[in-house]
């Protein structure tokens, strides 16, 4: 059986308060965790930003990021106040947020570790991540309700990231991963994320073919399929993992995209929280 068979297909769009919001549905049915992923409809941003914009490095606007933070958190239910931002780097380092962290990276000092993933094992504990292309990952123990979320570039496809959250969880739980349900949310997929002969070479031994595609002398790279491939070694079944098979870069009226926009864009949000 092939890793692919079985695997979910779809997120659920949602417009809540003029917020356009998309969610996992198997995430949703636990009752463990309020989650999203947001689109670009619903803020306050201008511009090239507009409107739903979480990139603070480029708009270099905190009043609208926070802003446009609290509409999403009200919109899909998560406590605004509780929210930890991730302080990323393109990595693979995972953190597991505690009790003093809420707050840190919208109304507080982001002081906590490079990270790319962040870990709600604390009852209430929120988390967010910011992308505009990369990876938005979504975990969820069945066991506990302890989740995460991570922002996954191609470095940390490469370095691992997805399939070490996995085992992460897992022994935090102290059980296999076969009790974690995963969502592989909207990125740059392999019709659009073009690279260069070094990138394609490194997937291509790590993954195999499944991982790369050539098209009129162009060369292209599937992170969804890295991905799926890291948490099927990990011991996820294929029917715990849902994937949005939605693309970034061609969906100019819900997403913003880095590459389509040559970096004058915004950036959407992944959160999740604990219950």
């Amino acid at each position: 059986m092939s890793y692919f068979d079985d695997i979910c297909h779809g997120f659920e769009k949602n417009s809540v308060k003029g917020v356009v919001f998309y969610t996992i549905p198997s995430f949703s049915r636990t009752g463990l965790v309020r989650h999203c992923f947001s689109t670009r409809i619903g803020g306050v941003s201008k511009g090239c930003f507009e409107s739903l914009c979480f990139s603070l490095s480029r708009e270099k606007n905190p009043e609208n990021f926070r802003e446009n933070t609290r509409r999403l958190a009200d919109a899909c239910g998560v406590d605004y106040d509780r929210i930890t931002v991730v302080n990323y780097e393109h990595g693979d380092n995972i953190y597991e947020i505690g009790p003093d962290d809420a707050g840190k990276g919208l109304t507080r000092e982001n002081d906590i570790p490079k990270c790319d993933a962040l870990v709600c094992s604390l009852k209430g504990t929120a988390a967010m991540t910011m992308h505009a292309d990369c990876v938005p990952l979504f975990y969820l123990s069945l066991k506990t309700g302890t989740c995460a979320v991570a922002h996954a570039g191609w470095r940390g496809v490469i370095k691992g990231l997805p399939g070490k959250i996995a085992s992460h969880i897992a022994s935090m739980e102290g059980c296999d991963a076969d009790g974690i349900i995963v969502g592989i949310g909207p990125h740059i997929k392999s019709c659009c994320f073009e690279v260069g002969s070094e990138v394609r070479d490194v997937f291509l031994d790590k993954y195999g073919e499944g991982s790369c595609r050539e098209s009129d002398g162009r060369l292209y790279v599937n992170l969804e399929y890295a991905i799926i491939c890291q948490f099927r070694e990990a011991g996820i079944p294929a029917e715990n993992i849902t994937v949005s098979d939605l693309c970034t870069h061609c969906n100019a009226d819900l997403f913003y995209s880095h590459r389509r926009d040559r970096g004058m864009t915004g950036a959407m949000a992944g959160m999740i929280q604990k219950l």
